[in-house]
C-alpha cells in the first residue's frame, strides 16, 4: 500500500503524553486499544526523543497504544565512563565491519549482563500488553541502540509478535531467534552513509533474518541517509505499519 498522508492526516494527534515512574511515555490510542508499539530510543537520548514524530505523524493506526520506553542512566564506556541514558554499555566506538571479527569480539565491545538487564524491562512491557491485545497485535521498535534491543527482545520472544521495526542498527551476533518469530513482519531501514554503524556491517548482520517464511521482511537501505531518522523512512513505517496492523 503507497504512502498517502493526506488519508492519515486524520490519525495525528495524540492525547497529552502519560508519564510513567520509569521516564518512559505512554501516548494512549485515540480509537479502541487494539495494538499496542513498543519503542526504544537510541544512546544518550530520552523517551521525548521521538514524541515529536509519534504525536505529529501517522506512523500507526488509531486503535494503537505507543509506549516511548527510556533506558536507565549507566555509565558509558564511549563517554568516557560519563553516566547517560543506554540499554547498555559499549565498550568500543568503531564496530569493525568484518563480520565474523565483530561476532568473534562482540561479548567484549558491550555489557551483556546490561543487555539482559534492558531485555527483562522490555519484556515485561510486551508480557503486559500482550495480556491486554494478544501478542500477535504487539509490535516492537526502535533507533540505533533501541533497534539493537528491539531485535534482541522482540526476536527471542516466545509468543509470535505482530511485528519489528529497526532503525539504524544491527543485530547481536548473540541474539537467539526463537521458532515464534520465524513469520514475524521485519521492517529494517539504514542509511548508506551511517557514520555511526557502518551499513555494511548492519546488513551483514541482517543476513540470518531473511527467510522464506517470512513474507513481510523489508531492508531498506537509504542513500545518503546518516543515522537519523528523515522523511523516507518515517514514509516506510508508515507503510509497514498500515499493511501490519489489519
Amino acid at each position: 500500500m503507497p504512502f498517502n498522508f493526506h488519508k492519515l492526516k486524520q490519525f495525528f494527534m495524540f492525547a497529552k503524553p502519560q508519564n510513567l515512574n520509569d521516564g518512559s511515555l505512554v501516548l494512549n490510542p485515540k480509537a479502541a486499544h487494539k495494538y499496542s508499539l513498543i519503542w526504544m530510543h537510541g544512546l544518550g537520548d530520552t523517551a521525548f526523543g521521538f514524541l515529536d514524530i509519534f504525536e505529529q505523524m501517522p506512523i500507526v493506526k488509531a486503535e494503537t497504544k505507543v509506549y516511548l520506553l527510556q533506558a536507565p542512566q549507566r555509565p558509558v564506556t564511549i563517554n568516557m565512563g560519563m553516566k547517560c541514558t543506554s540499554w547498555f554499555d559499549i565498550k568500543v566506538l568503531k564496530t569493525d565491519c568484518n563480520i565474523e571479527l565483530f561476532a568473534n569480539n562482540f561479548k567484549s565491545t558491550v555489557s551483556m549482563e546490561e543487555i539482559e538487564d534492558s531485555k527483562k524491562m522490555i519484556t515485561s512491557y510486551i508480557d503486559q500488553e500482550a495480556k491486554l491485545v494478544s501478542s500477535k497485535n504487539v509490535f516492537i521498535g526502535g533507533f540505533s541502540q533501541g533497534c539493537c534491543m528491539a531485535l534482541e527482545t522482540g526476536l527471542s520472544y516466545p509468543q509470535q509478535l505482530g511485528g519489528i521495526v529497526g532503525l539504524s542498527g544491527y543485530l547481536f551476533p548473540t541474539t537467539q531467534i526463537n521458532d515464534a518469530q520465524k513469520e514475524t513482519p521485519i521492517i529494517l531501514v539504514h542509511g548508506e552513509q551511517d557514520q555511526m554503524i557502518p551499513c555494511e556491517l548492519s546488513k551483514k548482520s541482517y543476513e540470518r533474518l531473511d527467510n522464506t517464511k517470512r513474507q513481510n521482511f523489508g531492508h531498506h537501505i537509504i542513500l545518503k541517509m546518516g543515522h537519523e531518522v528523515p522523511m523516507p523512512t518515517i514514509k516506510l513505517m508508515i507503510n509497514f505499519f498500515q499493511n501490519t496492523q489489519k
